[in-house]
């Protein structure tokens, strides 16, 4: 079965209905793109959460135009009042609403699954989106929004200390985080579609701060709640760095246990993304969040990726019944044949099952490195090709050298680096003692970037093992993935070579190699490749030919300054097996 695939340049597509406020009547498209008598009309579009906290009967919107009962919502939850208070203020600026209570019949299932299945487009023509949160009273999300504004605005002034910064943030974002609108599954997805999107509070009214840090407009955007997730992130990275000495009795500080669980509400909620385009990341993110079937662990994420799968795909005829696992293996078979080096972009967080050392799952990672990793092949150059045939077996086919191999170029790489960055007249003694500088492995400064000599800057290498829980390796906040985060290059090189010996002596006898996946083309370049060890073999197919087995067991990544894997090229042979 084909399945439906949007990219950036699909043309807007109109809702099936949209609410008129003034008239509180749902107005059905007609051909031309009518509602009513008006053509093309702008329109907004409400995000909140009710679905959880429908009853069987109580008071109800009432909205004309329809031939269905709308929900009925638990009190406590929100009221009739409140909702059409809301309403009155998105009419300030609309007169047509796309709200999913009064435009769509929720037990007209294929109506249901069509608009689903349209709803990245349908985001994407809204003029504007609101984000209702309804948990806290206006003074107090005001007031917390409030903080997070100012501290985020101290960080950029470079006038903050990262331990009082991430404590004073810990309060404020960890109570609006709280508002039910962050644990759906199906909110996570719209913030992604509209991530400008205004957020109202529990009378309906536009959330405001006041200060220096509200830019052109005092109404705040979703993006400045995840902006201020990410500053807290790496105010938290800082401050836990600066207290990785304070360990009592084998436990953490009372303010190291604070920071983590920081750590822990932001990468929860999925909401930091910022700008990041790799969809991976809510996908890693929604085993965090609440839908109320099993299906819509699929359904309610797909459009993050542009994808319409199963009962959404508007070339089915009739509806037909999808499981959770008939769902998956669509995802998995779309996302690997649009882009193999995207399926892979991620790392696993537990042991994967028999033959899924390849799969995507929700137990998953994204390396921070990855993060501007996007779906759109025009901005990534793919090297391998996977091929599913069942989630429990893929087979790959690309090229590849052994992981000592590049160990050595790796090194060879480092060795210049750190040459050229004793001899540099022009580079600041203070950018060497910068953490943030190497953090991640590395990054390329501007001022690196003015390299004389034509040196290649090799120092972002990085390599992320999926280590079996008995390993005694562990990083530097005892997580069980390696991931480099160190302040110097020496140690980054070091360490890079003790963990690449270390898997190497590990698997001596299966042969690690480095299957290579391709290159990243959007705002830096970056090769990425897998790690992989041979298990064995299987005959498989009518001629009983020999396959060899490979388990996945990591991921690695370095950056490319104007060149490519060419220096690695002559080692590259071909190299084709099944996943273990």
């Amino acid at each position: 079965m084909a399945y439906d695939i949007y990219t950036l340049g699909v043309p807007h597509a109109w809702p099936h209905r949209l609410l008129h406020i003034p008239s509180m009547t749902s107005r059905e498209w007609k051909p031309g793109n009518v509602y009513g008598l008006d053509t093309e009309p702008s329109y907004a579009i409400l995000s909140y959460t009710w679905g959880r906290y429908e009853v069987p009967d109580g008071p109800r919107l009432k909205i004309k135009g329809i031939d269905w009962q709308v929900p009925s919502i638990n009190v406590n939850h929100f009221t009739v009042a409140d909702l059409n208070r809301l309403l009155e203020q998105v009419m300030l600026k609309d007169k047509y609403v796309w709200i999913d209570i009064a435009c769509i019949d929720q037990k007209r299932e294929k109506e249901k699954m069509e608009e689903v299945g349209r709803q990245a487009i349908i985001f994407k023509g809204a003029r504007q989106a609101y984000v209702w949160l309804n948990k806290h009273e206006p003074e107090t999300l005001n007031q917390h929004m409030q903080v997070l504004m100012r501290c985020g605005y101290e960080y950029a002034q470079g006038n903050v200390d990262p331990l009082q910064a991430a404590e004073g943030m810990l309060s404020s974002i960890s109570r609006i985080l709280q508002d039910p609108w962050f644990s759906s599954l199906w909110t996570l997805q719209e913030s992604v579609l509209q991530r400008h999107a205004i957020l109202l509070n529990k009378r309906g009214e536009p959330v405001a701060t006041n200060g220096p840090w509200t830019g052109q407009s005092a109404f705040c955007e979703l993006m400045e709640i995840s902006g201020a997730c990410g500053i807290a992130r790496s105010l938290t990275d800082q401050a836990m760095q600066a207290e990785s000495g304070a360990v009592h009795d084998g436990r953490l500080s009372l303010q190291s246990e604070r920071l983590q669980s920081l750590r822990t509400i932001i990468d929860e909620s999925g909401i930091d993304f910022m700008l990041c385009p790799n969809p991976n990341i809510q996908y890693a993110a929604a085993r965090f969040r609440k839908t109320s079937r099993p299906v819509d662990r699929i359904y309610a994420i797909m459009q993050v990726y542009g994808y319409r799968l199963g009962n959404s795909v508007t070339s089915i005829p009739r509806m037909r019944h999808f499981g959770l696992e008939d769902l998956e293996l669509q995802f998995l078979t779309t996302l690997t044949s649009r882009s193999a080096l995207l399926s892979q972009a991620f790392q696993h967080l537990k042991v994967p099952e028999a033959g899924q050392s390849w799969c995507i799952i929700n137990h998953i990672r994204v390396p921070e490195r990855f993060h501007n990793v996007i779906v759109h092949e025009q901005f990534l150059s793919s090297a391998c090709t996977i091929s599913v045939h069942k989630k429990s077996e893929a087979y790959f086919e690309g090229t590849a050298f052994t992981l000592r191999e590049l160990l050595a170029f790796w090194k060879s790489r480092s060795q210049e680096m750190l040459t050229w960055l004793h001899k540099a007249s022009d580079a600041p003694s203070e950018l060497k003692a910068r953490n943030a500088y190497f953090r991640n492995g590395g990054y390329m400064d501007r001022v690196f970037k003015r390299a004389k000599q034509g040196v290649m800057m090799d120092c972002s290498q990085a390599m992320s093992f999926e280590w079996p829980p008995d390993t005694t390796v562990l990083d530097d906040r005892a997580e069980p993935i390696i991931e480099c985060r160190v302040p110097e290059l020496t140690r980054a090189a070091d360490t890079l070579q003790a963990i690449g010996e270390a898997i190497v002596t590990r698997h001596s006898d299966m042969t690690p190699s480095v299957l290579y996946l391709g290159r990243t083309k959007h705002i830096e370049s970056m090769e990425i490749a897998l790690v992989i060890v041979r298990e064995g073999s299987v005959r498989s197919g009518l001629r009983m030919k020999k396959q060899d087995i490979w388990r996945r067991v990591g991921i690695c990544f370095w950056h490319v300054e104007g060149g490519s894997v060419d220096d690695l090229a002559r080692l590259l042979r071909p190299l084709k097996g099944r996943f273990g």
